[in-house]
């Protein structure tokens, strides 16, 4: 089975970047070189974060909260982002929730910008403009690794982009022994003509169950069952200073209470690899329910109206947990989400 991730799209291609920037991958380095960077710090910094994506946006609030209380208003945070907009799938909200987000933060966003070449001390354009730097932060979006290449060399089935293409049970397209999830792959044949879902975290963590289930049944000549990434999911952004922004259902949320609730679920995940969570492969069955972190929900007790003002809420008094429950109980049932939904509609319009 391969789970080998992706490269950070132009690292590598980018005359300079590898050499004067601090990419995001591998993960593993990543603190690492930030701790180096921050050991040579200055009066000044300009950190220059490019790519506009989740990773992007989170590394330069983070950074402004770890950074700022050492330079004060002699640090200065922008993001390059190749695309008009940040998060432009998102509802009109939802980004001006990030854009305030943002804005209090004193980060600079640059839209519509490509890099042509990193030096020692400028970023270049393809537009032929610059911009000074004293930090490179590299958070592009996914590009494939290079070990694909050799493995297109060896048979390996492997899409014009470079992804090894699996079907909807993680199993390659040119060998049935073979398995691939995560960021390194393409899956074909998704239920009701689904493309292959975005290179997200999230989908790389629940095609983990699936992956697991069908090594195993695989091996013992039983069936296996088909991967089905959900259409949307609960992003959350840590603001680094102690508070997250989220997005759900085309509303966004906000607050201590969100890094709480993004903190729960991250700890949920890791707990997942302690030795008394792991699957045994004679205990393997039909579902994968003891890995997802949705799990089951208690029956609701709040009511539309009652969700709605408590999500919309931003103080530190809120409980994560009721919140939670909320926003998963709307997942489950479509006519509660719809009348909560129209609550917080209503409740947006009166602020306007």
């Amino acid at each position: 089975s391969f789970d080998i991730g992706c490269r950070s799209r132009g690292l590598d291609e980018v005359p300079g970047a590898l050499q004067y920037s601090i990419p995001t991958r591998p993960i593993s380095k990543l603190v690492e070189r930030i701790d180096e960077a921050e050991k040579k710090l200055e009066n000044n910094a300009h950190l220059v974060v490019v790519g506009g994506g989740a990773a992007g946006i989170e590394l330069a609030m983070c950074m402004r909260g770890r950074w700022g209380p050492k330079l004060g208003e002699n640090l200065r945070v922008t993001i390059l982002n190749a695309s008009e907009d940040l998060f432009s799938a998102e509802s009109a909200v939802c980004r001006a929730a990030l854009e305030n987000v943002l804005r209090d933060r004193n980060i600079e966003v640059k839209h519509e910008c490509t890099v042509r070449e990193v030096t020692s001390s400028e970023i270049i354009f393809d537009d032929g403009g610059s911009m000074e730097y004293t930090h490179c932060l590299w958070a592009t979006g996914a590009t494939a690794h290079s070990l694909s290449e050799r493995m297109k060399a060896r048979g390996i089935a492997v899409s014009d982009k470079g992804w090894i293409r699996v079907n909807a049970y993680l199993q390659s397209k040119s060998h049935s022994n073979v398995f691939a999830a995560g960021d390194c792959c393409t899956i074909e044949g998704l239920s009701k003509g689904k493309v292959s879902p975005p290179k997200a975290g999230v989908y790389a963590v629940r095609s983990g169950p699936v992956l697991v289930r069908n090594l195993v049944t695989n091996m013992l000549s039983k069936d296996m069952i088909k991967f089905q990434p959900q259409d949307d999911f609960l992003k959350l952004l840590a603001c680094g200073d102690g508070k997250a922004l989220g997005f759900r259902f085309g509303i966004p949320i906000e607050g201590k209470w969100v890094f709480e609730l993004k903190d729960h679920i991250d700890q949920m995940f890791m707990n997942l690899f302690k030795e008394e969570y792991l699957p045994k492969v004679d205990e393997v069955d039909d579902g994968v329910s003891e890995f997802d972190a949705q799990g089951d929900i208690d029956e609701i007790t709040l009511s539309p109206t009652e969700t709605a003002t408590l999500l919309l809420r931003k103080d530190d008094d809120v409980d994560y947990l009721d919140a939670w429950h909320c926003i998963r109980a709307m997942s489950k049932d479509d006519s509660y989400r719809m009348d909560v939904l129209e609550k917080i509609k209503g409740k947006l319009a009166n602020v306007k």
